[in-house]
């Protein structure tokens, strides 16, 4: 039977902010997909060293509730990053062994997503976004 072992103990390390105790949970194929950048991170190193970045750019990283449908995981959280505080979803799928293979990030507020991903997309080699408003001249 399929336990949420590796689940409870990869969202207890984000929440204490602890990178390390993170990576015994993930597969070594993982694959993360982000709204930081639009290519996904793939393998446990390149999943980690968003972790790492993520946690060192925001203020806080609370988990709020875990859904379950067989080997998928929707983790519900907030996160805090200056004055902006996002909801966040993790679509998290679980291998045989029980380990995070796959995870899907989705945010809100539009604005709060642009403000961090400007600090954070930088940092893992993407190019940070502005949000344009309608009806504004673009060049």
């Amino acid at each position: 039977m399929l336990t949420t072992e590796h689940l409870d103990a990869y969202l207890k390390a984000m929440e204490n902010r602890d990178i390390e105790a993170t990576k015994d949970h993930m597969a070594a194929d993982v694959v993360l997909r982000s709204p930081i950048v639009p290519t996904p991170f793939e393998g446990k190193e390149n999943v980690v060293r968003v972790l790492t970045q993520l946690l060192d750019t925001v203020d806080a990283f609370q988990p709020k509730l875990l859904l379950r449908e067989g080997r998928e995981f929707v983790s519900v959280f907030t996160i805090e990053f200056n004055e902006h505080i996002l909801d966040g979803m993790d679509h998290m799928h679980l291998n045989n062994e029980g380990l995070i293979d796959r995870m899907t990030m989705v945010w809100r507020p539009l604005l709060s997503i642009v403000a961090v991903q400007q600090k954070l997309a930088p940092k893992l080699g993407g190019k940070a976004m502005v949000l344009v408003p309608a009806g504004s001249q673009t060049a």
